[in-house]
C-alpha cells in the first residue's frame, strides 16, 4: 500500500504530539526514506521530527551508516545529515566545473608515522543506496586522492588514507558514528 502524505498533512499533527514522530518514522518504513525527505524537504528536517534531532537513534533505527568506512579501507563516506551538523565551509571546486565542495581541513601523512606531508582535505557529495553521502577526497602536492586528475603514480595508497581518516575521525569525533554497518 502506497501512501500518499503532502508536507500540509503532516504540519497538521501539534509539534508537541508524539504521534508526529511515530508518523515519520512509520512513513520512512513504509514509503522508504529518500521519498518522505523528499516531501518533507530534506534529511534533516526528517530527523529532526522523526528522531527529535538524534542521529544515533535514526541510524540505528533506519540502518543507516552516518559514518561509513568501505571494506577495502580506501574511501570514507560522511552522512548529508552529519556534514550539515559538521558546519563545514563550502567552497567553489578547483577541481570540477560546477561543483561545491565542503572544507575538512589541514592533515598530515608519512611513512612509519612520521607525517613529512601535508593533506587538505575536502568533501564531495556522491549518492549511496539512495542517500546524499560525502566522500573525502583531497591534495597534496601533485599526490592525492579522489579526483580524476591525479594519476595512478600519485594516488595516495591505502596506509596513507587510513592515517589522514584517522586524523579526520579524531578531530571531528566521529568513531561514536561508527557502529551501524549495513552496506556490506
Amino acid at each position: 500500500m502506497k501512501y500518499i502524505i503532502t508536507e500540509q498533512q503532516l504540519n497538521d499533527i501539534p509539534e508537541g504530539e508524539p504521534s508526529k514522530g511515530k508518523t515519520v518514522r512509520r512513513l520512512v518504513q513504509d514509503i522508504g526514506l529518500t521519498e518522505v525527505a523528499e516531501i518533507m524537504g530534506g534529511i534533516n528536517r526528517v530527523i529532526e521530527l522523526g528522531y527529535n534531532g538524534d542521529l544515533m537513534k535514526f541510524s540505528e533505527e533506519t540502518t543507516t551508516p552516518i559514518v561509513y568506512l568501505s571494506t577495502d579501507g580506501m574511501n570514507l563516506y560522511l552522512h548529508e545529515a552529519l556534514v550539515n551538523e559538521l558546519g563545514t565551509d563550502d567552497k567553489k571546486s578547483q577541481f570540477l566545473y560546477n561543483s561545491v565542495e565542503k572544507e575538512l581541513g589541514k592533515f598530515k601523512y608519512g611513512s612509519k608515522n612520521l607525517y613529512l606531508y601535508a593533506f587538505t582535505a575536502n568533501l564531495l557529495p556522491a549518492k549511496l543506496h539512495n542517500q546524499t553521502y560525502y566522500r573525502v577526497v583531497g591534495t597534496s602536492g601533485d599526490s592525492g586522492f579522489g579526483y580524476g586528475h591525479i594519476n595512478k603514480k600519485n594516488t595516495l595508497g591505502k596506509r596513507y588514507r587510513q592515517q589522514i581518516f584517522k586524523q579526520i575521525i579524531d578531530k571531528y569525533d566521529l568513531s561514536k558514528y561508527m557502529t551501524v554497518k549495513t552496506f556490506y
